[in-house]
């Protein structure tokens, strides 16, 4: 446990120095850093108190009430990070940007849950994908959306103090809303354990139908290499995680490796576009 959160920081570390130093916006940042860490924190800690669906192992090494804190700094880092990749999928301003940055938080909870019960760092008293309930997954992408919702709002009117606040406020309200909303909506009477076979195998048909849509829109052209290098440095960390503790669970192997070749696809494209418009580069000044 040591090892891992002692990982983990060096994470979080690496990217709040790639995002400050020599930075013109870095203090912009920093106060969206720390603000959605504590918004995570009062949105984690208020859902375990009156909501009781999951809880967090007592190994972690140090907790806030029932929040370990490594998990309240590692949240801006996921959202930001998704909203990075989803300003370049796109473009900044583009009114559908919050709903891809949260839907790639989606995915990443798609992974992170299972990983994150299978090895006995947090666990859910309700059903669903891999011991992980469908709307605990929800929850990840419904904080993510409306913080960056505020994000896009802030870089439209160049991030205000009263618009930084409402970031301890509106993730957090509107987070337990749309938790209400869809649980007595549509979970509440469907609280049912996904078959393992079906979660692996629509894991595999998403993921090949993002990479048919990578190539073909050659979307990986559009990402700086240095958004993909420090998300691939998380991603490496829970593939690493995953690896040392799955076991036997053929299916969770199998439902997990279906993360990597969208990912995978878009490091190859930025990398095989950077080195073509480096040769074209040479050839002009030849």
């Amino acid at each position: 446990m040591l090892f891992m959160e002692l990982a983990a920081l060096s994470i979080i570390a690496i990217y709040v120095v790639s995002h400050t130093l020599g930075q013109p916006e870095r203090g912009h940042f920093l106060i969206r850093i720390v603000l959605v860490s504590a918004a995570s924190w009062i949105a984690e800690e208020s859902c375990i108190l009156l909501y009781e669906f999951y809880g967090y192992s007592s190994n972690w090494s140090l907790l806030l009430a029932h929040v370990p804190v490594l998990v309240i700094v590692i949240w801006p880092i996921i959202v930001h990070s998704a909203w990075d990749l989803a300003s370049q999928l796109l473009r900044p301003g583009h009114r559908l940007l919050p709903l891809a940055a949260a839907a790639i938080v989606l995915t990443d909870a798609s992974l992170i849950e299972p990983v994150g019960v299978h090895t006995g760092l947090w666990s859910w008293n309700q059903a669903g994908i891999f011991d992980v309930p469908i709307i605990g997954i929800l929850g990840w992408a419904f904080f993510a959306l409306l913080c960056i919702l505020l994000f896009e709002e802030g870089r439209r009117r160049n991030a205000t103090k009263r618009l930084n606040l409402q970031i301890l406020v509106f993730p957090v309200i509107g987070t337990h809303l749309l938790l209400l909303i869809t649980w007595w909506g549509a979970f509440r009477w469907i609280k049912i354990a996904v078959d393992p076979r079906l979660a692996a195998g629509c894991s595999w048909a998403l993921s090949l139908f993002l990479v048919y849509a990578i190539l073909k829109h050659r979307t990986g052209t559009r990402v700086k290499r240095k958004t993909l290098l420090l998300r691939f440095i998380g991603a490496l960390f829970f593939f690493t995680l995953f690896a040392l503790n799955v076991g036997d669970s053929t299916l969770l192997i199998v439902y997990g490796v279906a993360f990597a070749p969208p990912y995978l696809t878009l490091m190859a494209q930025q990398y095989l576009g950077f080195v073509a418009s480096k040769n074209k580069a040479t050839s002009v000044t030849d």
